[in-house]
């Protein structure tokens, strides 16, 4: 007798003990359907499935196709999806609503997302200092993540989000058990092979379907390195297909294939091979779709992630699934006849988001390993003090029993520079410095706009810092430096030649910084507050015989924003040195925005270096106004009294034209560009008898 009709003769003899076996034999059978698709299949429903083409920034146009198939009341019985149709399937598969990846992409910031950088919340103050004076720089890896350079970008900050964003998805799984079954492509670039993938890790899949060659590393996997698997199977159709799938609602965002004009940078050379090579599938998989929604993306590429370019995309998501309306009610109802009414219900594995919670943007919360890699970097600079400038720079981490950094840079230009720095990180709240630095300066030295003199030299630091104490917003130093400077033995000051010899200093120094602001080089809100002090002498005690030379610097400013457009900061300078024979090298000095010596102070509408007295104090105050995301207008001013005796310094006078008083202003524009920023400033100042133009592009080294 079978198992039926075991049952129907229990219902006879036992009408209660029946009873309680048919249900226990209903419940057998549909515990293992695992989703309200899978339980409607049961019931001969035909199986829908919706195919997600791959197409990078485009893809966003898959949120506005699946929100009008929800409107229109179709089941969804699993997706399949490729590159950028992977994250938006996948996401969507395992509960993320339309709504909520609406939300996810207008309000995240790819330009971050699709890079390698780390937040500058996350960074102490001297990492915040590298990665904003090394546009370009590459991270490396070795032994066993060998592959993981294989591409521009390694994909770390992808890594996180998805971290995130898979929350109580990141074991292995069967991704037929998800709430809504899914699938997605990758390439083996090994054997040129399609991967598919219907188990694993959702993550592992997702970040390989999306990995286009040569800009994001590949993913290894035992003996295979996935990329894009869009290099396959653009267009996944025939996935569904072998996952059962009777009705195909795909939703492509292809390009045209594109003529040479077209082709204007890599990415645009990666996506035509990438077309080039699936061709032959993909028209094969379009005319699998029972409906198929061909968003136009004219005008739009791969890596369009800016929020006019979403907008945009998305709106024509939704125009394009319009046009389908009619076709999309009339599967319902012919679903409906075969079925009737089904719960198309969805749930989310995310609080909605309201105007009160909303985010500006999705928060990494995981650390970047960034920071434990070996990093190799290059910048460029060009301004009117210096013409052009280029720097290289690298740093080592050693995972030893004492865990140390090697770190070494080269600078070439007018000033040349090389320094090697050797940092150890024990347990404890110091990281303790052994650094040596070359310097080779050419400086003028400027007064009234007339060049005051002009000294070369060679400059040789060794310094040791005990005291090292790093934290995001806080920085303590506090060791013994030594000074080499091996001066040209003569001095051109105003036609006469002035004989120099050779010098040398020791000096205790401490500094204490403290950086809250938001932005490196255009804050909107913070505080920045420094002080530095030195003790310098000839021995380790005195100078000359006497008292050494103290010298003590504090620079603040604080950022208001009234608007999201206006910033207003006011601050104070200061750099007092308590001596009356002051060596050259250590005299005050007012300058632009980059830094020439260690001493200078900036000071708008001052062209070159021009020498001030010992002792000197002002005040700033700048008006930043935003003009859009990256454009600046910037106006600073700046009042300042210097004298070279206190006595001078405190006599009251009521001529604020006096030589001991000066002031300066600059009217600039400032574009942030990928090569940092690009800014000319016209400026005056009573240290300049006329107006100058200060030019600078790239970042500050």
């Amino acid at each position: 007798m079978g198992k039926n009709g075991f049952v129907i003769e229990q219902i006879k003899r036992n009408s209660l003990r029946g009873i309680l076996l048919l249900l226990f034999f209903f419940t057998f059978h549909l515990s293992s359907f695992t989703s309200h698709a899978q339980i409607d299949s049961y019931f001969d429903r035909p199986k829908v499935a919706v195919v997600l083409s791959g197409g990078g920034a485009k893809g966003v146009a898959h949120i506005s196709a699946l929100r009008a198939i929800e409107e229109a009341g179709l089941p969804i019985d699993m997706i399949c999806g490729t590159s950028m149709g992977a994250l938006i399937g996948g996401l969507y598969s395992i509960g993320w609503s339309t709504d909520e990846l609406d939300s996810l992409v207008r309000h995240q910031d790819w330009s971050f997302i699709l890079t390698d950088r780390v937040k500058p919340e996350d960074l102490d103050i001297d990492a915040r200092r590298l990665i904003n004076t090394y546009p370009l720089w590459h991270a490396f890896t070795f032994g066993s993540k060998k592959n993981e350079g294989a591409g521009f970008i390694r994909g770390l900050n992808l890594d996180i989000l998805f971290d995130n964003l898979l929350e109580g998805y990141l074991d292995s799984i069967d991704f037929n058990s998800l709430p809504i079954p899914f699938a997605c492509v990758a390439t083996d670039i090994i054997t040129n092979t399609e991967i598919d993938f219907h188990n694993g890790y959702l993550k592992e899949a997702m970040r390989a379907s999306m990995s286009i060659p040569g800009v994001f590393s590949p993913v290894r996997k035992g003996d295979m390195l996935l990329v894009d698997g869009g290099m396959r199977n653009n267009y996944p159709a025939d996935i569904a297909r072998q996952m059962g799938a009777d009705i195909i609602i795909g939703v492509a965002v292809l390009d045209d294939t594109l003529t040479a004009d077209d082709i204007k940078g890599p990415v645009e050379l990666i996506m035509q091979i990438i077309d080039l090579n699936t061709k032959n599938k993909l028209q094969k998989n379009l005319a699998m779709s029972d409906i198929l929604m061909r968003v136009n993306v004219d005008g739009y590429s791969a890596a369009s992630f800016t929020a006019s370019a979403i907008d945009t995309l998305m709106r024509r998501g939704a125009e394009e699934a319009a046009r389908h309306r009619d076709e999309l009610l009339k599967l319902r109802r012919m679903l409906e006849v075969k079925r009737g009414k089904w719960n198309t219900k969805r749930y989310s594995c995310v609080p909605p988001a309201t105007d009160e919670n909303e985010p500006e943007e999705f928060k990494l919360t995981a650390p970047n390993q960034i920071l434990s890699s070996p990093l190799a970097g290059v910048a460029f600079r060009f301004d009117n003090e210096e013409t052009g400038a280029l720097q290289l720079g690298a740093r080592y981490p050693f995972v030893w029993h004492v865990p140390m950094e090697i770190s070494g840079r080269l600078r070439l230009g007018k000033r040349m520079q090389f320094s090697i720095d050797h940092q150890f990180y024990p347990r404890g709240f110091t990281s303790p410095n052994f650094n040596y630095s070359y310097h080779r300066n050419d400086i003028d030295v400027y007064s009234k706009g007339i060049r005051t003199y002009n000294i070369k030299y060679n400059q040789h630091i060794v310094s040791l810092t005990p005291l090292n104490s790093r934290f995001r917003q806080y920085k303590i130093l506090a060791g013994l430096r030594f000074d080499y400077y091996d001066i040209d033995p003569i001095l051109s000051a105003n036609n006469l030649a002035i004989v120099l010899k050779n010098q040398r200093y020791f000096s205790y120094y401490f500094e204490s910084l403290v950086n809250t602001e938001n932005d490196w080089y255009y804050p909107t809100a913070g505080t920045y507050f420094l002080i530095d002090f030195a003790y310098r002498t000839d021995n380790l005690a005195t100078l000359n015989g006497g008292t050494g030379i103290p010298d003590f610097s504090l620079l603040w400013r604080i950022n208001l924003s009234p608007t999201n457009r206006i910033t207003i900061q006011p601050g104070i300078f200061s750099r007092l040195v308590f001596h009356r024979d002051v060596p050259v090298p250590y005299f005050n000095v007012l300058g632009t925005q980059q830094r020439i010596v260690e001493q200078q102070i900036y000071f708008p509408g001052v062209h070159s270096l021009v020498q001030a007295d010992r002792y000197l104090v002002g005040i700033n105050l700048n008006l930043q106004y935003r003009l859009g995301e990256k454009r600046h207008i910037l106006v600073r001013t700046a009042a300042a009294r210097h004298a070279n005796e206190i006595s001078d310094y405190i006599q009251p006078t009521l001529n604020v034209f006096a030589p001991e008083f000066i002031y300066g202003i600059s009217v600039g524009y400032a574009y942030l560009s990928f090569l940092g920023p690009i800014e000319a400033h016209l400026g005056y100042s009573t240290l300049s008898p006329k107006l100058n133009l200060y030019i600078n592009i790239g970042h500050s080294f």
